[in-house]
């Protein structure tokens, strides 16, 4: 009897172990449930903050780009507004300050021919002044017309090759000067992507500078080719004339500023003005290494 109730004891026992190793495992089951219901519940949270974070970061750059759009856009009418009205100038400069020059100029040579006999020296030299001074202002009219011109030309990028540019204008500049011996040399290969049109006329005003102030040299010498400068690759014009004092060179490059007097070298001063604009409309650079009486060199660069 002693040992069925013993045994009827520990199945009971065995009973309450299961059962609270059952009870255990659920209480561990649910405990685990509710750790992951909080961690999701923290991890939505988080994810809902960050959400509205990046919607309001969102809407700020939205904002943003919609005043960088609004900016652009006004920039974009005044723009347009500048190139009309210098449309507008150019056809006043073109039209309405023409024709007083013609009209100057017309009556100055017809009072030289017509009452020649009547005037003196003096008078004579007057009506001479007048006429160059007329003369002269159509040049300048003509040179601020090209210069307007330069940021209203479109632009297509090509290779172009430089070398075979450089070498036709200097055989130019030797047939209009035959009488001047001009050492020059050009680096073979050089080429970049640019405007052609654009291009030429840079070539055009450096070279042509670097023949006018070499003009005094029996020995002149002018050289194109490139190297490597601190920002880049570089092409240069160097020739061995006249030179620039260097304390002077912010205004070199502008309109109509001169640096040699008219009366030592020939030219309107849009030259380098020139050539800083459509460097300018390429993205590009120019600097330059000189000294008076000791040439110059213009190093300049194309952007990409």
């Amino acid at each position: 009897m002693t040992e069925r109730i013993t045994e009827v004891s520990r199945g009971y026992q065995n009973d309450i172990r299961s059962i609270n190793r059952d009870l255990m495992e659920k209480a561990l089951h649910m405990r685990c449930l509710a750790y992951l219901s909080q961690a999701k519940a923290g991890l939505l949270t988080q994810t809902l903050f960050e959400m509205d974070r990046s919607k309001k970061a969102l809407h700020g750059t939205y904002c943003q780009l919609s005043e960088e759009q609004a900016v652009i856009r006004r920039q974009k009418a005044e723009l347009e507004a500048a190139n009309r009205e210098l449309r507008s100038f150019s056809y006043a400069v073109s039209h309405d300050l023409r024709a007083p020059l013609r009209a100057i100029n017309g009556f100055a040579h017809a009072l030289g021919e017509d009452k020649a006999a009547q005037l003196d020296d003096e008078a004579r030299d007057y009506l001479a002044r007048i006429v160059a001074a007329a003369e002269r202002m159509g040049v300048l009219i003509d040179g601020m017309l090209d210069l307007g011109r330069l940021s209203q030309k479109e632009m297509q990028r090509d290779e172009i090759d430089l070398s075979a540019l450089a070498e036709a204008i200097l055989r130019e500049l030797e047939t209009g000067e035959p009488g001047r011996a001009v050492r020059w040399t050009v680096a073979p290969g050089l080429r970049a992507r640019a405007d052609r049109n654009l291009a030429y006329s840079l070539l055009q005003n450096l070279l042509g500078n670097a023949w006018k102030y070499t003009r005094r040299r029996a020995d002149a010498e002018i050289a194109f080719g490139a190297a490597d400068g601190e920002a880049g690759p570089e092409f240069f014009v160097r020739d061995n004339g006249a030179g620039l004092d260097l304390t002077l060179a912010p205004r070199l490059f502008v309109p109509f500023q001169r640096y040699h007097a008219a009366r030592e070298f020939d030219g309107l001063g849009i030259g380098l003005a020139t050539v800083k604009r459509i460097l300018d409309r390429h993205g590009g650079r120019i600097r330059v290494e000189s000294a008076p009486g000791q040439g110059a060199t213009f190093h300049f660069a194309f952007g990409e």
